[in-house]
């Protein structure tokens, strides 16, 4: 089925080509910079131009400038243009006159600078810093802080001649000198918000007009290799999570004294030498203000023409229809995109993981693995907006703005376009009301469960597949990494980040929940956010929608591993709230544990001073119990070596009846070999494979006998058979292929079988491989076969065995007994978690693992469920645990 183009709601025309567009969804306004001087009004409701504001003299065509870029103040007060006569002017709006439908707009100041800058590209408004920064022609960034102080100091003091300004200049590339001069000191702003007196006198005197000039240190030469394409913005929460301590060379500050609290915000900016730089502005309580850059460049390797961020992504338009999507926590690029036609993106707008990218050739929109491009009746596509139109309380529209070189103008409405549209229309209803349930619930002295569900609720609704994902997996890994730092942050984390791992894979999202213990102990839980996919067609819910009934969860990530992790999460927030929690507690919660933990142990390794020297315990719930009713304390798991073994011949496929009885066959050769595994009892024939082996001790057996006496299993298990799958290692024959059409009659050029090797602790991964390797050697060799061997290890884990007689699971015991009102099993598992030894080894702290769920979770199969009661039950008892270690 194919996506709508979509539908057209008004067209304008005007004569000229249209540059830029900003709405004003409050005063349910659209502004249009034109090329011919020009900044066009229109009333959305109505569709009418309620005012046509004229830059410049129109007598004197050296005063008239292309209106390249516009922007807003948040409450809608301001408008800002920047265009080719290198000024930023400042217009106060008001609202529309209902009774004539026309609107006041009053030029409060223009901005200029004593170097010619060139034209103005890009132009952002900081309303915390009540600061511009706007990027140029001659590849400078200028910043003006406190500017709406600044026009109010400038009433009454000397006027500068308007006349010899930038605009003025008859040859305006560089060579030109504007009026010398700069404005006086301001005095301290007034009880009033300087933002608010302008507004109110330029209302009532409709003559108030101040010249500020930027000052010098205030302008970044160079900031970038060529021209400034693109600025945009970031949130300030966002901000606050990208904020770090690693600066550029570019360091440039303002002293301005304004009484205030700290405060600082991010920029990126984009140019034509290719890179997407942040920027960092801040401004003390002291009023100085500074801008900084950090060490780390976005390098797309095109120019950049045009930007859009919708956190934790950046998304860059590129040259030749190229759009890059980058990951602004690890500065990462995670996705290329390409437009149908190689065009330059001259305009880029996001919503809602919604690509809308505008080149030459028309309109491509991007969302999940689609691509759509439509072309509407207009000439070369210049600028672009997509915003919400609040027609009614509860009913919002999403709509599409485009402007062309053939002076048109164009309003689009994209309900038939977006995915979802009616839940597009509702979400921020409901996310309000979930916002009113959570605040609400934060206000209590208790949590309880509905407020866990909603978190819940969001993690699974992120489909963070991490084995070969496609484009929106990989997508949704980063924004589920994302979205747990925000909930760290949320909660109370001191330290809130996510650790970049290497070769582009998901992040490690990490954070430290600070005790106020004496003597306090750190404790490191372990968990996953990645999860395996899951097919819709054969559950019997979305698996990536949270449903709740009959006392259980289902959703992909329920029990492995987004539920156990929410649990400890609430567990540590429940004290944080009291402000009891005595030991420190960090997160590691990384990305890729369903695909071996690739780059895990190296991010480790590279933010050990973050995590911390001396971890005392690492805590993790990756397994379930062993039964529906017995909780249990798990304590072993067996390793693995997972490897491929494939022989091949020189020959192409070959017909049976043709060449069958003349050569060697590679299948044939691979079933000879396969069968040099093992014996016909099973047991493992590479050499010293059972060398290392120790018997069980009469402690390990009396556990596993009391696991078959009270467990209540689904089958008939003796103590043997939990003998045999938890402590003793095995080999498995798992997958066959081989190569050409699979005809009974075609002899394949090569053959693969997949075996998979479970081992103990007294094993070692490395010399199990080596023998597999060297064993498979000889007996190949042995065959005096024309054809070849090639023996490929996919994966591998080493066993780990913990100490269940430790202060930790004593500690568990203590409280699961009480909980639960019986006391846990001590089990061992014949799976493998392959990041426990690793850890252990890399901390040098011993693991413990509580299992949450119950045997029937069904994680990693169909129907993926836990039962709320196990899941509530374990936040309880880690909150005390937390706190006993």
């Amino acid at each position: 089925m194919s996506t709508p183009s979509p539908g057209l709601i008004h067209r304008w025309d005007h004569s000229f080509s249209i540059l830029s567009i900003v709405t004003f969804p409050k005063k349910k306004l659209l502004f249009a910079g034109t090329q011919d001087s020009k900044i066009l009004v229109f009333n959305l409701p109505t569709y009418n131009l309620v005012s046509t504001i004229t830059l410049g003299d129109v007598k004197d065509t050296h005063t008239r400038s292309s209106v390249l870029c516009l922007e807003r103040s948040s409450d809608e007060k301001y408008l800002f243009s920047g265009g080719a006569d290198s000024l930023v002017r400042v217009w106060s709006i008001y609202d529309v006159d209902s009774l004539n439908s026309s609107i006041q707009v009053e030029e409060v100041a223009t901005v200029y600078s004593l170097t010619d800058i060139g034209d103005i590209f890009s132009l952002r408004y900081l309303d915390t810093l009540d600061t511009l920064v706007f990027g140029c022609q001659n590849a400078s960034l200028l910043f003006l802080d406190n500017i709406f102080d600044r026009i109010l100091d400038a009433h009454g003091s000397h006027e500068k001649n308007i006349d010899k300004l930038p605009h003025r200049r008859y040859d305006k590339f560089f060579d030109s000198l504007g009026p010398s001069g700069r404005t006086g000191s301001p005095a301290p702003p007034p009880v009033e918000t300087s933002s608010n007196a302008i507004h109110k006198y330029a209302f009532k005197e409709a003559q108030m007009h101040r010249i500020l000039e930027v000052p010098s240190e205030n302008i970044i030469n160079y900031a970038h290799n060529g021209f400034i394409y693109s600025i945009c913005k970031l949130c300030l929460k966002c901000s606050t999570l990208l904020e770090d301590g690693k600066k550029h060379e570019h360091v440039h500050s303002h002293n301005y004294n304004k009484n205030s609290n700290a405060v600082s915000e991010c920029i990126i900016s984009g140019g034509g030498d290719g890179i997407s730089k942040m920027w960092f502005l801040s401004q003390n309580e002291k009023g100085a203000v500074s801008i900084n850059s950090i060490a780390a460049k976005l390098d797309n390797e095109e120019t950049v023409i045009s930007q859009a961020v919708e956190f934790p992504f950046l998304y860059c338009g590129l040259t030749d229809g190229v759009v890059k999507i980058w990951d602004l926590s690890t500065k990462q690029l995670v996705s290329t995109l390409h437009t149908p036609q190689k065009y330059d993106v001259i305009s880029i707008s996001v919503y809602m993981d919604h690509i809308f990218a505008i080149n030459e050739s028309g309109t491509t929109l991007f969302y999940e693995n689609e691509v759509v491009h439509w072309k509407p009746n207009q000439g070369k596509m210049l600028s672009s907006d997509i915003f919400a139109r609040h027609d009614a309380p509860s009913e919002k529209q999403i709509s599409f703005l485009t402007g062309a070189n053939d002076g048109s103008l164009t309003l689009w409405d994209l309900s038939e376009v977006m995915h979802s549209s009616d839940w597009a229309r509702t979400e921020e209803f409901v996310q309000e009301l979930r916002k009113q349930h959570v605040d609400s619930a934060e206000d209590k002295s208790f949590l309880n469960s509905e407020e866990m569900l909603e978190t819940l609720r969001d993690l699974i609704s992120f489909q963070s597949v991490s084995q070969n994902p496609d484009t929106a997996q990989q997508l949704a890994s980063r924004r589920c990494a994302s979205h747990l730092q925000k909930l760290f942050v949320k909660f109370g984390a001191s330290k809130a980040t996510l650790l970049p791992v290497q070769d582009g894979k998901n992040p490690v999202a990490f954070a430290l929940f600070k005790g106020k213990g004496v003597n306090k102990k750190r404790v490191l839980w372990y968990g996953h956010y990645d999860v395996v996919s899951g097919n819709q067609y054969r559950w019997l819910t979305d698996p990536f929608s949270l449903t709740c009934e009959n006392g259980f969860m289902k959703g992909r990530g329920v029990s492995d591993n987004k539920g156990p992790l929410v649990a400890a999460l609430y567990s540590v927030v429940y004290l944080i709230q009291r402000d009891q929690l005595l030991n420190d507690v960090v997160f590691l919660v990384e990305g890729s544990e369903e695909i071996g933990s690739p780059g895990l142990a190296q991010a480790c390794v590279d933010n050990r001073d973050l995590i911390g020297h001396q971890i005392d315990w690492i805590f993790l719930s990756n397994s379930t119990w062993v039964d529906q009713e017995n909780p249990c304390l798990n304590y072993g798991l067996r390793g693995v070596i997972n490897a491929q073994i494939t022989v091949w011949g020189e020959q192409p496929d070959r017909h049976s009846g043709i060449d069958g009885g003349l050569h060697k066959e590679p299948a044939a050769d691979l079933i000879k070999l396969i069968s040099k595994l093992q014996d016909d009892d099973g047991k493992v024939l590479i050499p010293g494979f059972y060398d290392p082996l120790k018997g069980l001790s009469k402690v390990d057996y009396e556990r596993l006998n009391k696991v078959v006496e009270f467990a209540n299993m689904d089958k008939e298990v003796t103590t043997q058979d939990l003998i045999t799958n938890w402590t003793k290692p095995s080999l498995s024959v798992t997958t066959m292929n081989i190569s050409g059409p699979g005809n009974i009659t075609v002899i394949p050029q090569s053959a693969t079988v997949g075996i998979s090797i479970r081992l103990v602790p007294e094993q070692e991964v490395g010399k199990i491989k080596d023998s597999l390797k060297e064993y498979l050697t000889k007996c190949f060799e042995r065959l005096s076969s024309g054809n070849h061997l090639e023996v490929s290890i996919v994966n591998e884990a080493e066993a780990w065995l913990g100490d269940p007689t430790n202060h930790a699971y004593e500690v568990l015991k203590e409280a699961l007994t009480f909980k639960w009102g019986k006391e846990p099993l001590l089990v061992r598992e014949g799976g493998s978690i392959p990041c426990i030894r690793t850890l252990e080894r890399l901390l040098a702290a011993p693991a413990v693992q509580i299992p949450c769920g119950q045997s029937t979770d069904n994680a990693h199969l169909d129907n993926e469920n836990l039962r709320i009661e196990n899941w509530t039950y374990m936040t309880e008892i880690l909150s005390q645990v937390f706190n006993k270690l």
